[in-house]
């Protein structure tokens, strides 16, 4: 029996312009309803053969994250005239969104007067219009002015064309060259710069089970007195952190989505500081983006002592928090040109340290532990 997911995951290290199938009669298969959530999803496009359309896969790292959908039953399939392009799935995750739910519109310049709209699938099958509504605004900010639409039942597509992915998470981060030029041509341009010249981009008032590092507060007045604002980007809408991204010309922040955004919509004048408060190198891929796309000043700065992550977890997340090293995390600003180093950082006492636990474990509704791994 032949292998029902034969595909590797794309090389995009040099052009991929010509990497736009071109279909008739193709298959638009979102994920079943009633699963929920899942990391890997059966959905994507499938010929009109049946056969799974190796362009419509989208890749995370080394791993597939949509493979082989079913076949639809004839009576479930809905039909849609003219042509379109497929963009993959649609993620309601701010992050993910960024980096897999916009990683094919480098075609919609290629394609131009030749398609009527773009095409999502649902991540999951969660309220498909209103993530779609949500995100509409945000997509034509960044240069896709089409209809678009988020598919929830399974559609025939009069004439379908689907993209290679130009941009990924890990070894994609950089982008193929088309992306690249797709983003810097469009993103944000309509969107006047407006906002503080010097930005701390901050998690210290989102909800207490999403993570950060500890004692943010602190760190945040101590880049107060260096000039700097925090920014708490969930507070304003995508258009106004496109504006304030655009002003600024230091920005320092912790490892987390607004950076992608940073990357898409600033400029090669910005200079910018990541701090990791996790494991996992994000950092400097969120280093590595900035770089690549802009050509700006992008240093990553690792001051980690130790994750702590939930009591029944086994790893650092998204959710667990970073333990500082408030002195080499000085440091590493002041040598990277970021702050003059007014004052002393000094690090948390053990009551302090105990004191912070106890807030996030409040937050979280759960206990924290240290994290013993690599």
């Amino acid at each position: 029996m032949a292998d029902p997911f034969p595909f590797t995951v794309p090389d995009i290290s040099g052009s991929i312009a010509d990497e736009i199938t071109e279909l008739e009669g193709a298959y638009v298969v979102p994920p079943a309803k009633g699963l929920g959530n899942q990391s890997v999803q059966r959905s994507g496009v499938l010929d009109a053969s049946g056969a799974l359309v190796e362009n419509a896969v989208t890749w995370r790292g080394k791993n597939a994250v949509t493979t082989m959908p079913v076949m639809p039953e004839p009576d479930t399939v809905e039909t849609l005239s003219g042509s379109w392009m497929f963009l993959g799935p649609l993620f309601g995750h701010f992050g993910h969104f960024l980096v897999e739910s916009i990683c094919r519109i480098w075609a919609v310049d290629h394609l131009r007067g030749k398609i009527d709209g773009v095409l999502y699938v649902p991540k999951f099958q969660n309220r498909p219009e209103h993530v779609a509504n949500v995100y509409r605004p945000f997509l034509e900010a960044l240069g896709v002015d089409l209809p678009m639409r988020n598919l929830e039942d399974p559609t025939r597509v009069e004439r379908l064309y689907v993209p290679r992915q130009g941009f990924g998470m890990f070894q994609m981060i950089e982008g193929a060259p088309e992306f690249r030029d797709f983003i810097n041509a469009h993103a944000g341009k309509n969107i006047e710069p407006e906002g503080p010249e010097k930005l701390y981009i901050s998690r210290s008032e989102l909800p207490g089970a999403r993570g950060s590092v500890l004692a943010e507060k602190r760190l945040e007045a101590w880049l107060e007195a260096e000039g700097y604002t925090p920014y708490h980007p969930q507070k304003h809408s995508h258009a106004e952190q496109i504006a304030a991204y655009r002003a600024a010309r230091q920005i320092i922040g912790v490892d987390c989505s607004p950076l992608h955004l940073l990357a898409l919509v600033g400029d090669s004048a910005q200079r910018t500081a990541v701090i990791a408060r996790r494991d996992g190198d994000l950092d400097q891929i969120f280093a590595r983006q900035i770089k690549s796309f802009k050509g700006a000043d992008a240093v990553a700065i690792n001051p980690l002592r130790r994750n702590w992550i939930e009591e029944n977890a086994n790893r650092p997340s998204r959710t667990s928090w970073g333990e500082l090293d408030f002195p080499a995390l000085r440091q590493g600003l002041i040598d990277a040109g970021m702050i003059e180093g007014k004052e002393e950082w000094p690090d948390l006492t053990e009551a302090e340290l105990a004191a912070e636990v106890e807030r996030i474990s409040d937050g979280a509704g759960c206990g924290f532990k240290p994290y013993e791994g690599p």
